[in-house]
């Protein structure tokens, strides 16, 4: 497969999932199904990003994940301009380095380029709480966009939800981390909502599915597949949040396999 065939299937698939309908997307990804095809993968990130820009026309927001757990509970600096982010995919990294702008928090960041990407240097440090990257994206009506996973396996956006909602079965817990930026060294505090140890707390099997299989009887996700065999989703972050937050109201533990089990509290 050349070049120009490369980016002209992305483009046909890009209009399939309404991104030109949109200018501010999420993107998420997994791009193994087109390790193989014989262009170098610069090249083809690179034609990843401008068929995404020209979809999107001008005044475009790209917002990637650039998460680092693999820093929590660690004692490594945490740099906001030079830490990798850690599996996020070679998609992620491009994008953060591509003069983005990233979102201050050692553990789950979010880097963004183009009109909003400003919107991430002014965030809460709480990874999934209002003020973060997760609440402002809503408000400015993202369209998520997951190519090469699932969304059902690549959804942070549950966990600001869960944080929202106040769920029993996580708490928000407390981090102090070194970190770098503007070259001044420091630590800080950072808040992350992460499940209690004691309670028995299980995932569903099946993850995130029962919130997609809604989305899509509502026809409001989104499939397209590329040529190489590359599958890719789409869903407006407010409509997944829509669904979801009805689905916690009427059963707090719909995230869960089962309901888990607590401690009674016989005194006050």
């Amino acid at each position: 497969m050349n070049i120009i065939k490369f980016e002209k299937e992305f483009l046909k698939s890009f209009k399939k999932l309404k991104i030109n309908k949109n200018k501010n997307v999420y993107v998420t990804s997994n791009l193994t199904n087109i390790s193989k095809i014989r262009i170098k993968k610069e090249v083809k990130l690179n034609s990843i990003y401008k068929c995404l820009i020209k979809t999107m026309g001008n005044n475009y927001s790209i917002f990637v994940p650039t998460a680092t757990m693999n820093l929590c509970n660690t004692n490594i600096l945490f740099d906001l301009k030079e830490t990798p982010s850690h599996e996020m995919g070679p998609f992620a990294e491009f994008i953060r380095n591509k003069n983005s702008i990233r979102s201050m928090h050692p553990f789950w960041s979010i880097s963004g380029v183009g009109k909003n990407a400003k919107i991430l240097k002014n965030i809460s440090k709480h990874a999934y709480g209002y003020g973060s990257p997760w609440s402002k994206m809503l408000d400015l009506d993202f369209l998520q966009v997951n190519i090469g996973i699932h969304p059902s396996k690549a959804v942070t956006l549950i966990h600001h939800i869960e944080t929202i909602i106040g769920v029993p079965y996580r708490y928000n817990k407390l981090f102090r981390h070194k970190v770098r930026h503007k070259n001044e060294i420091y630590e800080d505090d950072f808040f992350q909502s992460v499940f209690f140890n004691n309670v028995k707390s299980q995932k569903k099997i099946e993850l995130n599915e029962h919130f997609f299989k809604i989305l899509k009887k509502k026809k409001k996700l989104y499939h397209s597949k590329h040529i190489s065999g590359l599958d890719m989703w789409s869903f407006k972050m407010k409509d997944f949040f829509k669904i979801a937050t009805d689905l916690f109201q009427r059963d707090m533990y719909t995230y869960l396999e089962t309901k888990p089990k607590f401690h009674k509290i016989t005194k006050y």
